[in-house]
């Protein structure tokens, strides 16, 4: 049988080829095995395969020596095993390596294709296009003069003076241009001797380096790297820098991460900073993951000249899995002084927090039961001088062991039973709410509810029962306390559930509507008890809304149980989505009458008081983006609003965004307000590239601006740049001013101080400009 090799669209006799290779004027596409250009012939079956993966363009694994090579041009001369000369729109493809050129000389035996004139090679997300280029196509090694190169998963490319294409798919660049800018558009662009880029490492690595912008060059480094893929790599991270006034002193502040990527499951980010008037800052991050653990260490220190002392920080968070079901942990931050976090900290948490947490502990759970067991800490700061201000210190629990069970439909019960013991300690001096330097107190409470549930409606009696037992030590001249209290607590919830098909709302929402109509009625009792000897180690008010109004107990933590002889009645209606569930509209009314008047207090006795609230609530997700949410509470006693607060978003598109919200409460015993405060806070474009962002917070009782943001970002084509200042009040007498400045070249790096986290923070919903260019759609290499 005659030796043959197959093409997508028919077989060739190989004695009958020579006689067809010389033919002008029509466009010869076949394939050509590089072994020999010959192979067995194939099973039908198989040609049929290759057939149909050739047309949908599902490319079977292949090596590439012995891959088929297709060819196609206008004009076809050569021999057999000899060079062939294609002309005229010549191509030349084997695998996912395409090579394109007016004239491609190629040479079976050697493999190598001479390309002259506009010289293009296409592999993966790879693209040169020269006017002349060598290449051997097996190995894809060879060279290419001044191309126009194309590194598509970075979304970058330029023009280099030379090309070489080494072994293990590596490439050298000479005399250079690079950026993520469009050609016709370049803003930006990096000049360099040399680029070497290693695709199987996914890493690119440049000398004598020069950042020019506007044509103004701005930057200078004789080495810089860059990845070409997602997988991590050492080297330096984006600087940031910036100007600050913070603890009166005002000056640059410079950071240059570098990071080092230790192994798969292991890194390290060094952060060498500097700040004007105070010194030289050096700071880690350490995290690592294993099977049976996890964690995170922060460390950084600096000799501060204005403070005058050695300034620290420390952190570290570790999850250990000990056992089936047993789990240790770790949570421990500490700083050096009280003034850390205003003058030199980068987390926003702890300027808003000003706590710190110091937990270690233990996790169980078993067919039912968690255990945990813990030593907890905290490290508050008092950066405010004035009593008046300064945060009321936690007790700390030296240590901790609870337990909690929970059996669901248990012969129709629902069963609870959680037990503690803790012992609290108190670090600070004695005030009008700490009067306990240390105690131990030790509760059980067993709970079991029946519910009686349909479609329609429901009805949950609950009956629970708790026992608390204190001993304590007082701070001198304060009398020990032993004390026992248990108390009994009934509760009866039930509602029904009524829904129907909102005819008359489909042509609001334009799209098929539910509405559901859902009363409510929930009764609970407690018994009262005097408690206004007991400590209040994690005990604080409640407070009253919409998710506390069908609760049993108005206060949060275990030392205060309310005496209640209280029905709640309240009426939900839903606007719902029929197609999706989507809730577009909730309205609450609510109705809380106290029959006998509450006697327990938080940290008082107080006058009992036949109260009726009443309490409204609007939340809305309508079409177009546009929330709105409100609560108001009424006391009838009074007849005054005690509570009111209403937040609204207008969110049309993308980077379109506008917050407003409002919160007053009452004290309905003097009628004075106790929170007084609006904000206002959003984003949106001032021109096609311009956007405008802002926050302003102010307090009506203080007559005072709590926070100011107002900023600038700049979207062109290939880079961003971000102008933001703030202004924010610490404590009553120390306030803190920031201005950010970034330039971000897409694609390659940053410049200054960079203030996304800050916009986040301050800015519900904000979306930040891509610092990346737009991802490459899987169609654009179809080549």
């Amino acid at each position: 049988m005659p030796k043959t090799f197959i093409v997508p669209s028919f077989i060739l006799d190989i004695k009958r080829l020579p006689s067809l290779l010389k033919v002008g004027g029509f466009c010869a596409s076949f394939s050509l095995a590089s072994m020999g250009f010959a192979q067995d012939v194939l099973p039908k079956e198989d040609q049929l395969k290759l057939k149909l993966a050739d047309q949908l363009l599902v490319r079977p694994v292949v090596p590439d020596d012995v891959a088929p090579t297709f060819t196609s041009s206008k004009k076809l001369d050569g021999v057999m095993d000899r060079q062939m000369r294609l002309e005229g729109d010549a191509v030349i493809r084997r695998n996912r390596t395409v090579i394109k050129g007016d004239v491609i000389t190629y040479d079976p035996d050697t493999d190598i294709a001479d390309v002259d004139g506009n010289a293009t090679l296409l592999k993966d997300s790879t693209s040169f296009k020269g006017p002349k280029a060598k290449i051997k196509v097996d190995a894809q090694e060879g060279w290419m003069d001044q191309p126009d190169y194309e590194l598509r998963d970075i979304g970058g490319g330029g023009k280099a003076r030379r090309v070489e294409f080494k072994e293990d798919n590596e490439i050298e660049f000479e005399k250079l241009t690079y950026s993520t800018c469009r050609p016709e558009n370049l803003d930006w662009y990096l000049t360099a001797s040399r680029m070497d880029v290693e695709q199987d490492t996914q890493t690119a690595v440049g000398t004598n380096a020069v950042l020019h912008f506007f044509e103004v060059p701005i930057l200078y480094t004789p080495v810089f790297s860059l990845p070409t893929g997602s997988g991590r790599r050492s080297g330096f991270l984006s600087p940031t820098y910036g100007r600050a006034s913070r603890g009166g002193v005002k000056g640059w502040d410079v950071t240059l991460p570098y990071y080092v990527n230790l192994a798969p499951n292991r890194d390290m980010t060094l952060f060498p900073r500097y700040l004007e008037g105070r010194g030289e800052q050096l700071g880690v991050e350490y995290r690592y993951l294993d099977r049976n653990y996890t964690g995170v260490v922060t460390a950084e220190a600096l000799d501060d000249a204005a403070y005058g002392k050695n300034r620290w920080a420390f952190g570290l968070k570790h999850t250990q899995n000990i056992a089936n079901g047993l789990q240790g942990y770790a949570d421990y931050s500490k700083v050096s002084d009280d003034l850390y976090v205003d003058d030199l900290g980068k987390s926003l948490n702890g300027v808003v927090n000003r706590q710190f947490n110091q937990e270690v502990g233990a996790r169980y759970g078993y067919a039912g039961w968690n255990i945990l067991t813990r030593v907890q800490k905290f490290q508050t700061l008092q950066p405010d001088p004035n009593p008046a201000y300064q945060v009321l210190l936690p007790y700390e629990r030296e240590p901790q062991v609870n337990a909690k069970y929970v059996r669901n439909n248990w012969n129709g019960l629902n069963v609870t039973v959680e037990t503690d013991a803790t012992k609290f300690t108190y670090k600070g001096l004695v005030n009008s709410s700490r009067t306990f330097k240390e105690g131990n107190r030790a509760y059980a409470t067993t709970s079991v509810a029946r519910p009686f549930m349909t479609p329609g409606y429901y009805l949950t009696p609950k009956v629970s029962f708790r026992t608390t037992q204190y001993s304590v030590d007082p701070f001198p001249g304060q009398a020990d306390l032993n004390k026992n209290i248990t108390l009994p607590t009934f509760s009866l919830d039930s509602g029904l559930v009524l829904e129907r098909d909102a005819l008359e709302l489909n042509t609001l929402f334009s799209r098929n509507i539910l509405m559901t109509l859902e009363p409510r009625a929930f009764y609970v009792y407690t018994p009262y008890r005097y408690q206004n000897d007991l400590p209040l180690f994690d005990t604080a008010d409640a407070g009253f809304g919409i998710s506390q109004i069908f609760s049993e107990n108005s206060f949060a933590g275990n030392d205060r149980i309310a005496d209640n002889n209280k029905v709640t009645f309240g009426i939900t209606s839903r606007v719902l989505d029929a197609d999706t569930g989507i809730e577009r509209l909730r309205a609450t009314i609510a109705q809380r009458i106290d029959m006998e008047g509450q006697r327990v207090g938080l940290t008082a006795e107080q006058t009992p008081i036949k109260r009726s609230d009443l309490l409204a609530g609007l939340s809305t997700r309508l079409v177009g983006n546009f929330n709105l949410d409100g609560v108001i509470q009424y006391n009838e006693q009074v007849s005054k609003l005690v509570q009111q607060s209403v937040t609204a978003s207008y969110r049309p598109e993308l980077r379109k965004l506008l917050n407003a919200s409002y919160k007053r409460v009452v004290n309905p015993a003097d009628t004075k307000a106790t929170s007084d405060q609006y904000e206002l806070s959003g984003q949106w474009p001032i021109t096609r590239q311009w956007y405008g962002i802002a926050r302003y917070n102010f307090d009506l009782i203080s007559n005072q601006v709590l926070n100011r943001v107002a900023g600038l970002e700049y979207d062109a084509d290939c880079w961003v740049v971000r102008v933001v200042h703030r202004h924010y009040q610490n404590t009553s007498v120390l306030a803190t001013s920031e201005i950010y400045m970034q330039i971000d070249f897409k694609g390659f790096t940053g410049l200054g101080s960079n203030p996304i986290n800050l916009i986040r923070f301050n800015i519900p919903g904000y979306e930040p400009i891509s610092p990346n260019p737009a991802p490459i759609s899987p169609f654009e290499s179809y080549e």
